[in-house]
């Protein structure tokens, strides 16, 4: 068993701060459909901060339905995107990726996304309902799989070697 070190000041105000940027990046490309950053940055935070990742993870996913209100899209984020840092811990564990791994995961994530995120339709309208809904979304899925490959794969190394260099500072 891992124990458990006690969170210091350092860790949490850094916490916060990816946990903005998270949030920050999200709003600030919303106007553009289904491009995102969230998807690569959750794949470094998982790769440079392991753990944390899921604290970040899921303030941002309270700060999204703060910002944009609680709709049945909303719960899906709850498993949705920890999807993302849970592949991470299962494909790399520990390995850094190649920048062109990093935006399979990414591309693949976003070619899913409509999928994944239908399934909670099936409770409110049903099995058809939510087939109806993702079928409808496989378009935009296509193009948020394809801007997460290209997102990732120009900034993954970059941003990745950033992330590092503000871990080594933060211990």
């Amino acid at each position: 068993m891992i124990p458990d070190r006690p969170i210091t000041t350092k860790k949490l105000v850094t916490d916060a701060f990816l946990c903005a940027l998270l949030f920050i990046s999200q709003v600030s490309l919303s106007w553009l459909p289904n491009v995102e950053l969230v998807s690569l940055f959750l794949i470094l935070y998982t790769l440079v901060f392991g753990r944390h990742v899921w604290m970040i993870l899921y303030v941002f996913v309270l700060l999204e339905g703060f910002f944009w209100g609680i709709g049945i899209w909303w719960f899906s984020y709850l498993y949705v995107w920890a999807l993302i840092p849970a592949a991470v811990f299962l494909l790399y564990k520990k390995n850094c990726p190649s920048s062109f791994s990093a935006a399979l995961l990414s591309g693949t994530f976003g070619m899913l996304f409509g999928l994944l995120s239908s399934l909670p339709t099936i409770l409110t309208g049903g099995l058809a309902a939510a087939f109806v809904w993702w079928t409808a979304g496989i378009p935009f899925d296509i193009l948020h799989g394809m801007g997460n490959f290209t997102v990732s794969l120009i900034l993954f190394k970059p941003l990745y070697q950033l992330l590092t260099r503000l871990k080594r500072h933060q211990s």
